[in-house]
């Protein structure tokens, strides 16, 4: 990496910001799975009655917790959310039907057990006494309208390839949910979890049909007060929540919480260091050093669970050429991107599933940086050098420096990638449309690897913007969701990865870790590693 790369990479701050984003919503996979190797095992307890995370001192109660995110919101219908950003909200105002522990564990939430009867029949047993904001009961009927409105077409819901195994929602009775699914899916557990699990009022749903984004009515420890775009949105304490704290009352402990989008990573840890907010999503990685051993703002950091890529597209020039893939895979340089780039703070790799996870596999990690081989595949391909292309970028500061660094490698390579500068929503947009060559872009992961690979790599998957298609990666996926057994999933994952690698499927550059930061004042935080604030259980000290 020369000098200048170098200069560069002192001022680039987090890039998870340009995380998660997912494509339209489409029908299930064509290729039907095969039936499950192994029958699943019975899963879940009877959930505990008090939250499980005590706090360390006497809790105080009362505030407004003042949150500083990495970007603006972009809508507050869960169902229908591409964005990374809108998560950190979420947990506020719904609850899905089960939640993650700090290990990656599912345990009870709306729902206070679960069970596979066999390998296609999945059924929850909700929890009694739960009322959604607006007054509306929570019930079996509920769940199922969420489900049917997921899997309905006119929805165009992002959360229905997650679910597309389900082929019907039954309700035996008022809190009782029966899955019947097309096929075993391994998978499915994880992604309730998130906001495919996260139920909405029906009262709701029927009274502000599209404008329910604007509108939101779950059954969280928060309820809506107010967005007011690009400058905040405010939730108040929901008097009528269900969960029980440490000290035996009523959950959750803060008045109010307030979001407020900061997208320069400068200007919001100097906010956090001033106090004008209280805890931010996102630091920089040129600041992670500095803020180490630091008490006040405290940081704090977990393995991710997502990862960062340069996506492109099969069906543009120039790279509907796999010669051309590969030999941008080639001219790459991760580990001085993650070294020198980005302080690291993030781990180098070539695939959709990090370290941190089961499935992870070092054998996916086939391109090894080779400048004169990259220029050699584009000369096989009948590409005259430098091959010139044009790559959306954000227009962040921290993602174009980014990708000015990413320039100069592909440079040495034989390319002259020509920066694209837009606004994320605009990006995104144009990454759902197929409406791009090359995009810098990422995802914030999932606890399933399923969430990291199926929807992105299947032929006509949801959020395989890039036109891939491989029937042999198609197989070994279904293989990877109708198979219970961990460690054959595993060996399916490695299999196909390697296989989407040597097309040049996607240039994958890095895994992040999560940081979070926070005032001392903040208390009863507690850090996932899917990156999403939970405020129910936290609390401001006097």
């Amino acid at each position: 990496m020369n000098k200048r790369i170098i200069a560069i990479a002192l001022l680039v701050a987090l890039l998870t910001a340009l995380s998660a984003c997912g494509g339209p919503s489409t029908p299930a996979p064509t290729t039907a799975p095969a039936a499950a190797t192994k029958a699943p095992a019975a899963a879940a307890t009877t959930a505990p009655a008090v939250a499980t995370t005590a706090p360390k001192a006497t809790v105080t109660r009362g505030g407004t917790l003042r949150v500083g995110l990495d970007s603006d919101l972009t809508t507050m219908d869960p169902h229908l959310s591409t964005a990374a950003v809108d998560r950190q909200v979420y947990q506020s105002m719904y609850n899905p039907l089960v939640r993650l522990d700090k290990d990656l564990t599912l345990k009870p939430e709306l729902a206070e057990k679960w069970e596979f009867t066999d390998s296609t029949t999945l059924v929850f047993t909700l929890r009694k006494g739960v009322k959604f904001h607006d007054g509306t009961d929570f019930n079996a009927k509920a769940v199922k309208i969420n489900f049917d409105r997921m899997m309905n077409p006119d929805t165009k819901s992002l959360r229905a390839a997650e679910i597309s195994s389900v082929k019907e929602v039954q309700i035996p009775d008022d809190y009782t949910v029966k899955l019947i699914l097309k096929a075993p899916n391994a998978a499915l557990l994880a992604a309730l979890s998130d906001r495919a699990g996260m139920i909405i009022s029906p009262a709701a749903i029927e009274k502000y049909g599209k404008d329910l984004a604007r509108n939101p009515v779950g059954t969280g420890p928060f309820q809506f007060v107010e967005w007011v775009k690009d400058d905040h949105l405010t939730v108040k304490k929901f008097d009528g929540y269900w969960e029980k704290g440490a000290d035996g009352q009523s959950l959750p402990y803060l008045d109010q919480v307030t979001y407020k989008p900061v997208t320069d990573a400068t200007v919001r840890l100097t906010s956090l260091k001033t106090g004008t907010l209280d805890m931010i999503n996102a630091i920089a990685p040129k600041d992670v050093a500095g803020m180490r051993g630091s008490k006040d703002p405290l940081l704090d950091q977990v393995t991710g669970l997502g990862y960062q890529a340069l996506n492109t597209n099969d069906a543009k020039a120039p790279f509907d050429k796999v010669e051309a893939r590969q030999a941008l895979n080639y001219a790459l340089d991760r580990d001085a991107i993650a070294n020198n780039v980005l302080f690291g703070t993030v781990t180098a790799g070539q695939g959709p599933i990090p370290p941190s996870s089961w499935a992870y596999d070092a054998s996916v990690n086939i391109y090894k940086r080779d400048v004169a081989k990259s220029k050699e595949l584009l000369q096989k391909a009948g590409l005259t050098l430098p091959v010139k292309f044009p790559c959306m970028i954000v227009n962040s500061p921290e993602a174009q420096l980014l990708g000015q660094a990413l320039k100069e490698q592909l440079a040495e390579g034989g390319f002259d990638m020509d920066i694209q500068l837009l606004d994320f929503p605009t990006a995104l947009a144009k990454q759902t449309a197929k409406d791009y060559v090359c995009f810098q872009i990422g995802w914030s992961g999932r606890p399933d690897p399923d969430g990291n690979v199926y929807s992105f790599l299947y032929t006509n998957a949801p959020s395989n913007s890039y036109n891939y298609s491989n029937k042999t990666v198609d197989d070994l996926l279904d293989k990877t969701r109708t198979t219970y057994d961990q460690a054959q999933r595993k060996g399916f994952y490695a299999e196909a990865l390697k296989t989407a690698n040597q097309d040049g499927a996607v240039a994958y550059l890095y895994w992040p870790s999560d940081f979070k930061a926070w005032g001392a004042k903040v208390n009863g935080y507690l850090h996932v590693p899917d990156g999403m604030i939970r405020t129910k259980e936290m609390w401001l000290a006097k």
